[in-house]
């Protein structure tokens, strides 16, 4: 299975899900952070990116340990 990875402030992210931003706005526009954490959490994500209308969930990636 092929993972989207995308490398921010040299830290690389693996996308766990793609979502649009709207389906987190309040009535006034703004986004509901509750609402967007807790969906966060549920998909195994710490870290949220936006790229156009998309929400990308993402975590980061572990370093491998050569033994």
């Amino acid at each position: 299975m092929n993972k989207e990875l995308i490398t921010r402030d040299e830290i690389v992210y693996e996308v766990v899900d793609i979502i649009n931003y709207n389906h987190f706005k309040n009535s006034d526009g703004s986004i509901n952070q509750q609402v967007l954490g807790k969906y966060v959490h549920d998909r195994d994500g710490n870290r949220v990116l936006q790229r156009d209308d998309k929400f990308l969930i993402c975590k980061p990636v572990e370093e491998a340990t050569i033994l």
